[in-house]
């Protein structure tokens, strides 16, 4: 009885001190970064603004939006970007991190939809359908496949797998459902699923 409340209790605290722990952390971090701002505002007006790193992210956040939604815009991100990814090191933390932050971005499709696979007999494999590809054999003959990323590790670690169209099933769920789902460890996952 007192163990299981102390579990409960456990599972409320854990993720509410971790979450506040990480954003507490992530403002500090900011607000130092961003700390010039401030003493550069204090010298010029003699006045001090503390936490100003957030206002000032967000600021830099929108104006880095506006400038890349235009023509003359997407063609300086396109060559800085050239240039990063001609660096060895940097191009490989650059190009992983771009495809992270391309997953949830509005505009771009990275996983299309959250699916099953079918995987030995009556097991299946969760993950994100990202692309359609055919296959031409020596015959001529050309099958329809998909790549599914497979998770393994949370979202830090996975495979692709080229599978059948017919080994995979719709879930339904949309794609940020389906991230919970992997980033709870399966425990988020539907008591009941409907699948097309």
């Amino acid at each position: 009885m007192i163990k299981n409340r102390f579990l409960a209790g456990l599972t409320i605290i854990v993720p509410i001190v971790i979450t506040i722990f990480v954003i507490v952390w992530l403002l500090r971090e900011i607000n130092r970064l961003f700390n010039p701002f401030s003493v550069l505002i204090y010298h010029l007006f003699h006045i001090y603004i503390p936490d100003i790193g957030l206002a000032l992210l967000i600021i830099l956040i929108f104006i880095a939006g506006f400038f890349v939604t235009n023509v003359l815009g997407k063609k300086i991100v396109d060559f800085f970007e050239n240039v990063i990814l001609k660096i060895p090191l940097v191009s490989l933390l650059y190009k992983s991190t771009k495809q992270w932050v391309d997953i949830f971005s509005p505009e771009k499709t990275s996983f299309k939809k959250f699916v099953l696979v079918k995987y030995q007999g009556d097991k299946f494999l969760y993950g994100f359908l990202t692309s359609n590809t055919r296959l031409t054999g020596s015959n001529g003959e050309i099958s329809e496949y998909s790549v599914v990323y497979i998770p393994t590790n949370h979202f830090y670690i996975g495979v692709n797998i080229v599978v059948k169209k017919e080994d995979i099933i719709e879930t339904g769920l949309p794609v940020d459902q389906g991230i919970q789902v992997v980033l709870s460890a399966g425990i988020s996952f539907p008591g009941t699923l409907k699948v097309h």
